[in-house]
C-alpha cells in the first residue's frame, strides 16, 4: 500500500456550512495543483429546504454529490477526485490564545495547551473546564492521555515533562534532563516508561516510578522535531525491571535536518536511516510504513523494515504540522494554511480526499481522536471536533 498520487488540493469557504443553510446562499470553491495557479468557482444553493427541494448550483469543473448537515461532497471532474468537506459539530473556545496540542480520552476528558502557557483539562462534551495544570515554567509544546484516560503527560519549552493527575490535578512527577525545550513525547505501552524527544538533541527514556532518566536512547544528531514508537517482531529480553514493554519497540525519529531514524529501543542500536530534502515536523507509523510531515509540505512514506522510500504525496507547499492516525490505513494531516486532509493508503480510496473544515489560514497544530471523535488545535483559538463517522462512511 502507498500515498494516493498527488491531486489539486481543494478548498472552500470557511463557514461554508452555515451559508449554504441559508436560501440563495452562494460560497467560493477552489482548486490548486501544486506550483499553478488556483482555479476559484461559486455554488450555489437555491429551492426551499420545507418542501424538499434545495438545489446546488456549481461550475463545470465540479459535479455536485451530495449534502447533508455537516458535509457536502462534489467531484472535481478534470482530476476525477472526490472531495468530501466535512463541517464540526462544534467548536470549543475553551483558549484564548493559539492552541499548540491538544489530547482526547475515551471518556471525552480533553487535555490541551495554548501560547498563553496554559494547560486545561475539560469535558469535550460540554466544553466545561476541569483543571487548570500549573507547574511549567513556559509553553507546553505536547499533552498526551495515558491509556488509563486519567493521567496526563506534558512536556514544553522549559525542557521539562509533567505527569498529573486527570482527575484531581496532582502533579506526583517531574522528569528534568533536557538542556533545551521538549518538542515531542510518547508513551510505552501502559506508561512505566516514556520518551521524550528535543531540541538539544536527544531522546531520553524515562522511568515514570522513580523519576529518572534511564539513558538516552539517541544523541548528537541534531535537533529532533517528532518522534513515534512502534513494535517490531526483533524482540530481546531486557533485564532491567524498570524498563517495561521496551523489548519490542522502535523509536522512529524526525529531525529538523530532514534526517530520519529508526532505533531499537531495548538494544539502544539505530537499525537505519534515511535523509529528505526538508525539515520531518510530525512522524506516525501506518501498518509496516512510516510516514513522514515535512516542513516543505511533502508527505513521505518509507518502509518500517529498512527505511526505502515508498512513495511521497506532493499536492501542497504549505508545511505538514501535525499528523494522526485514524483506523483501516486512514491518517489526517494538518498543516499550516489550516487545511487538515484524510487521506487513505488503500489503493480504492486513492482518489477521495476528506477536508475538515473550520478553520481560515490558521495552522492547525495537533489533531487528537479516540475512535469516534477528532479534535484538531488550531491557532485560530478553537479546538474544533467533528464526529469520525461523517468521514469514515467516504472511506467504505
Amino acid at each position: 500500500m502507498s500515498l494516493p498520487n498527488a491531486k489539486p488540493v481543494i478548498t472552500i469557504q470557511s463557514d461554508w456550512n452555515s451559508i449554504l443553510r441559508l436560501p440563495n446562499g452562494q460560497v467560493w470553491i477552489s482548486s490548486k495543483v501544486l506550483n499553478e495557479l488556483s482555479t476559484q468557482d461559486t455554488l450555489t444553493r437555491s429551492g426551499n429546504k420545507s418542501d424538499g427541494n434545495i438545489k446546488i448550483n456549481i461550475s463545470k469543473n465540479y459535479e455536485y454529490i451530495s449534502l447533508s448537515n455537516l458535509s457536502l461532497v462534489v467531484k472535481h471532474i478534470e482530476s476525477e477526485l472526490k472531495a468530501v468537506f466535512v463541517a464540526p459539530t462544534k467548536d470549543h473556545n475553551i483558549h484564548d490564545k493559539a492552541i499548540l496540542s491538544v489530547a482526547l480520552a475515551e471518556n471525552s476528558l480533553t487535555v490541551s495547551s495554548c501560547e498563553a502557557d496554559k494547560l486545561l483539562v475539560w469535558d469535550s462534551r460540554t466544553g466545561d473546564q476541569l483543571l487548570d495544570l500549573k507547574g511549567h515554567g513556559g509553553p507546553v509544546y505536547k499533552c498526551r492521555f495515558f491509556p488509563s484516560g486519567i493521567v496526563v503527560l506534558s512536556a514544553g519549552a522549559d525542557g521539562s515533562c509533567r505527569i498529573w493527575s486527570a482527575e484531581t490535578g496532582i502533579n506526583p512527577v517531574l522528569l528534568k534532563g533536557h538542556t533545551m525545550s521538549i518538542s515531542d513525547i510518547s508513551i510505552i505501552d501502559r506508561g512505566n516508561n516514556i520518551v521524550s524527544v528535543s531540541r538539544d538533541g536527544s531522546a531520553k527514556l524515562w522511568d515514570v516510578g522513580k523519576s529518572n532518566c534511564l539513558d538516552n536512547i539517541v544523541e548528537g544528531h541534531g535537533q529532533i522535531n517528532c518522534c513515534t514508537i512502534t513494535t517490531t517482531t526483533d524482540e530481546v529480553k531486557v533485564d532491567n525491571e524498570r524498563e517495561v514493554g521496551t523489548s519490542n519497540k522502535l523509536l522512529i525519529l524526525g529531525f529538523e535536518s530532514g534526517l530520519i531514524m529508526c532505533a531499537h529501543i531495548a538494544k539502544r542500536q539505530e537499525l537505519f536511516t534515511k535523509q529528505i530534502d526538508s525539515a520531518c515536523n510530525a512522524c506516525i507509523v501506518v501498518g509496516q510504513s512510516i510516514i513522514i510531515g515535512c516542513n516543505n509540505g511533502k508527505v513521505v512514506q518509507l518502509n518500517l523494515q529498512d527505511g526505502n522510500l515508498i512513495s511521497e504525496l506532493y499536492e501542497s507547499a504549505s508545511p505538514v504540522l501535525s499528523l494522526t492516525i485514524l483506523a483501516n490505513q486512514m491518517f489526517a494531516i494538518g498543516r499550516q494554511d489550516g487545511t487538515c486532509t484524510v487521506i487513505s493508503l488503500l489503493e480504492q480510496h486513492k482518489n477521495t480526499r476528506v477536508y475538515l473544515t473550520g478553520p481560515d489560514c490558521d495552522g492547525v497544530r495537533d489533531i487528537a481522536f479516540n475512535g469516534k471523535w477528532i479534535l484538531t488545535a488550531c491557532r485560530d483559538t478553537i479546538i474544533r471536533k467533528y464526529d469520525y463517522n461523517q468521514i469514515n462512511v467516504h472511506f467504505k
